[in-house]
């Protein structure tokens, strides 16, 4: 019979101890992307999983079922910190079967549920898990989150809030289903408990993603598969590659997808009655300036920005970049 040990509860490091890094085929680490129902909304799901390593300095003896000996491995305590930078997105994480919290200047302190929201942060954090277990993180725009979750911002900014005190019951069971998930299910949960709800938000009756969220979806996953190459060869040979694989390079898709946000963009100031500033568009979009996205524009449409406009709100011909945006 195989002998189970159970980690004791180590003491918290200091959040600027050093250790060194673990070895990859320890610990379980993922970054997704978002599905394209999802596009424009969630930026990202991030996930650990440290089940396999027990968190005592010198590690433990265990059997198997053939009474033979293996040594498990340990995790120091500063191996189980997790640094983060400042940033400007909303959170909810979620740790099915471990406690986690912050380092603070008074010490550890546990975040008190097993999933938290958690607003933009406008400074670095440090947290800690004091036993090996799953983690995960959904990461959203602030504006989505705003409108997703009918949060007020301000009331969590730069902090984690027990997620049950600040979303309403509607949401009970996209939190009871994330606790409950394998790690192959848990973008599907998102998808759907979130896909309706951000649909409608977007004038859309269909839970399906639009033509520009499928567009732009690709072209997210094509740059992350560009990073994945660019460990393994060099910039040249990516750009060779993103070409064959694709037709375009990475720097043309992206101002493909640049061009599609000016034209939504220009779509939503001219239903609400608003003057088109083509200047202030060029730069909320990236571009690098006006005349950057008006050489921009005419590539891909054949028309300048201006003319563009007009033909799309009049013309029947335009009815694909309609549709499309």
């Amino acid at each position: 019979m195989e002998n189970h040990h159970i980690p004791m509860r180590a003491a918290c490091p200091d959040p600027l101890a050093r250790a060194p890094r673990v070895a990859d085929t320890a610990t379980t680490q993922s970054l997704r992307l978002a599905p394209p129902s999802l596009n424009g909304a969630l930026v990202a799901l991030i996930g650990r999983d440290l089940t396999p390593i027990n968190t005592q300095p010198g590690g433990h003896l265990r059997s198997d079922q053939h009474g033979q000996q293996h040594a498990s491995q340990c995790l120091e305590s500063a191996q189980c910190l997790t640094h983060f930078p400042a940033s400007p997105l909303v959170t909810i994480s979620w740790f099915p079967d471990m406690d986690a919290g912050l380092v603070t200047p008074q010490g550890w302190q546990s975040f008190g549920a097993p999933v938290v929201l958690s607003g933009t942060q406008s400074a670095p954090m440090v947290s800690w898990t004091p036993t090996p277990g799953r983690g995960y993180m959904a990461c959203f725009t602030a504006d989505a989150a705003q409108a997703l979750f009918d949060v007020d911002m301000a009331a969590i900014q730069n902090r984690f809030v027990p997620a049950t005190q600040v979303l309403d019951a509607r949401f009970a069971p996209l939190l009871d289903a994330l606790l409950a998930s394998r790690d192959q299910d848990v973008l599907a949960v998102l998808e759907q408990h979130l896909a309706p709800r951000w649909q409608a938000l977007q004038g859309r009756a269909s839970a399906a993603p639009s033509l520009r969220q499928v567009g732009r979806h690709w072209v997210e996953r094509l740059a992350w598969h560009a990073h994945g190459w660019r460990n393994q060869h060099s910039p040249r040979h990516v750009e060779r590659r993103i070409k064959s694989f694709s037709g375009r390079s990475l720097r043309e898709w992206q101002a493909l997808t640049r061009t599609e946000g000016l034209f939504f963009a220009a779509r939503d100031r001219h239903e609400a009655g608003q003057p088109f500033d083509w200047a202030g568009l060029a730069l909320e979009e990236g571009f690098a300036d006006q005349a950057h996205m008006s050489r921009t524009v005419k590539r891909i449409t054949g028309f300048a920005p201006a003319e563009f406009a007009q033909r799309f709100i009049e013309d029947e011909s335009f009815w694909m970049y309609r549709l499309w945006v």
